[in-house]
């Protein structure tokens, strides 16, 4: 393991912008091309971390090498642990404590977790289907009136009537706009390069 006394010592060399995303699914890609290899995926999930700037990257020796977003900075899936049920994020993290659950404009579920938040993998959303409710009847009877009064909340942060059941207890779902999940949780999904700087 490298000491930061060790990286002080390191030669100074281009970080990278442009070149690394993560979508909507937890893929990385490589100029749009999706990442297959699995010790290159470890890798960077291993060295995946934020700048004081909000900029998502891992760190690939000197160079960081910066993320741009699809949307959030972790996407989950759902993780089955005998009879709980656990959130876990691209880079395999569990989710030990869910602080809030959110739903946004387009109807996307995501967690937020002390400073953190993630979508929920649209292919893990039937999973969690018979665990959802609208004023405490099962989700599937909630029509697209009851939506569109989700939708259309007076601003970020207000409670909705969906609740999803997680191990026995029961999360209030919370509103925002996909607009203001950057703002509120602090991070820039599209880093670029000073001006007159080259993307890598």
């Amino acid at each position: 393991m490298l000491t930061k006394q060790s990286a002080i010592k390191w030669p100074s060399v281009p970080d990278v912008y442009n070149w690394l995303m993560l979508d909507g699914r937890g893929n990385w890609l490589i100029k749009k091309e999706k990442i297959f290899h699995k010790g290159l995926i470890n890798f960077i999930n291993a060295h995946y971390k934020v700048d004081d700037n909000g900029r998502w990257h891992f760190q690939n020796g000197p160079q960081r090498v910066f993320v741009t977003l699809e949307y959030t900075p972790y996407v989950l899936s759902v993780d089955f642990d005998n009879s709980l049920t656990h959130f876990k994020t691209q880079t395999d993290q569990v989710i030990e404590a869910v602080d809030k659950l959110w739903i946004d404009n387009l109807g996307r579920l995501l967690v937020s977790w002390g400073s953190n938040i993630g979508l929920v993998s649209d292919r893990d959303l039937p999973l969690l289907i018979d665990k959802l409710h609208y004023d405490n009847d099962p989700v599937e009877q909630m029509n697209t009136v009851d939506f569109g009064f989700i939708k259309y909340q007076a601003q970020s942060g207000n409670r909705t009537p969906l609740t999803l059941i997680l191990n026995q207890t029961a999360h209030s779902v919370f509103f925002i706009n996909e607009h203001q999940v950057r703002k509120m949780f602090d991070f820039d999904p599209n880093p670029h390069p000073s001006q007159g700087t080259h993307d890598c």
